[in-house]
């Protein structure tokens, strides 16, 4: 899987990819089958979440630092672990084991993730990104339908078993990766890629604004469910609402495919930002408001998520700034909601208010520097002398 040839065998690692970031389109899902197949109370839903998330980000910073001296060997190896963690947590409501095999699951998806989705940008990165987002948000629509079918005909337990299929089919694309590999380097070995690159200050900007931008959504996302509630906004009205976020996200993600942005990307990234805040003011005015809220979150999220992991993706041929640009997503999707925990506990509604606009502020300058084009100081043109000037100096001299 590691430097495909070219853009057909992309194809494997954005469905990689895909899968490796799917738990956080599904966990709406998954934690109520787990509170009905082991009676999880859903105040511990977050401490689930938390130990995913964590582990998501630990085996993206691995693979970040340490990803061309990992064997291919190993990603086959991360499937197979996550296999098992999924297959696992259909035996088990005791907190502490559940907390460790969601770990387990987090790291090796997160090493998964981040490996296969550099791979996949090395080639067309706007549309790898896009491309992997799309696929994300179909997998998780589909799978959000059929396992409350499956759960009322065969039970809560087969339907979380049933979501082991995704690390599975996971393991199948990694060991057909790593042997296609194996046989590229056997017959025609290749120039190993460039590990450090050319990554500048603009480069680093442009990743920086990614993460802020998805801590920013992550921020909103984790809270909108809650503040809805409070608000006395009935729960089928919020499955609505994300539902049709999604449809709109994937419309988004199929759109912003294109390599050459149509919108400048500072002004994509204020309108996304704009869009971010959205649910946090609009449940205040009922259920209408709050589903727009929503499906343009969902679009301005996307839009902007893609378009800056696709730019920052491009600004440097170096495989470790490409890893870490995958691995801003990983991280953002931990540090978001920490965040905004920190800043509702401390100061309530208003706090999370501020800290997204501070965050989004800071993501906006971040990617308009990332953006902007160096202007060299113009050398003053040297005069050219007329004929009658030389002419002049020439007779008085």
């Amino acid at each position: 899987m590691r430097q495909f040839a070219n853009e057909r065998l992309m194809l494997p690692a954005v469905a990689l990819a895909s899968l490796g970031c799917l738990q956080p389109g599904i966990d709406p899902v998954f934690l109520t089958l787990l509170s009905s197949a082991h009676g999880l109370a859903p105040e511990l839903h977050g401490w689930v979440v938390s130990a995913t998330q964590t582990g998501m980000a630990a085996g993206a910073v691995v693979v970040w630092r340490w990803g061309t001296r990992l064997p291919e060997f190993g990603f086959v190896l991360a499937a197979l672990v996550a296999s098992v963690a999924a297959l696992a947590t259909t035996q088990t409501g005791y907190l502490p084991a559940l907390l460790a095999l969601r770990g387990l699951y987090g790291t090796a998806m997160g090493l998964l993730y981040t490996h296969a989705m550099s791979t996949a940008a090395t080639c067309r990165p706007h549309g790898a990104y896009g491309a992997v987002f799309l696929l994300q948000l179909v997998l998780s629509t589909v799978i959000a339908l059929v396992l409350p079918a499956i759960a009322d005909f065969a039970g809560p337990k087969a339907a979380l078993a049933a979501l082991a299929l995704a690390p599975l089919s996971a393991l199948a694309l990694a060991a057909w990766s790593a042997r296609s590999a194996h046989r590229r380097v056997a017959h025609m070995p290749q120039a190993p890629a460039t590990e450090q690159g050319d990554a500048g200050p603009r480069a680093w900007a442009t990743a920086g604004a990614t993460l802020l931008f998805i801590c920013a959504t992550m921020m909103v996302w984790t809270f909108s469910g809650a503040l809805a509630v409070g608000a006395g906004i009935p729960e089928d009205t919020i499955g609505t609402a994300v539902a049709l976020g999604s449809l709109a996200g994937a419309a988004t993600a199929l759109l912003v495919m294109r390599e050459q942005p149509l919108v400048p990307p500072p002004l994509t990234g204020l309108l996304a930002g704009l869009s971010l805040l959205g649910p946090i003011v609009a449940t205040q005015g009922g259920a209408a408001p709050f589903i727009v809220a929503i499906v343009l979150l969902n679009i301005g999220s996307t839009a902007i998520i893609v378009r800056s992991s696709g730019l920052a993706s491009a600004a440097s041929r170096g495989s470790l700034f490409r890893r870490f640009v995958a691995c801003t997503h990983p991280l953002g999707m931990i540090l978001g909601p920490l965040a905004g925990s920190v800043a509702t506990t401390t100061f309530g509604h208003a706090g999370l208010l501020l800290a997204a606009i501070a965050t989004i502020a800071a993501a906006c300058l971040l990617l308009a520097a990332g953006q902007a084009r160096s202007l060299p100081f113009r050398r003053r043109p040297k005069r050219q002398e007329s004929l009658d000037e030389f002419l002049t100096y020439v007779q008085t001299s």
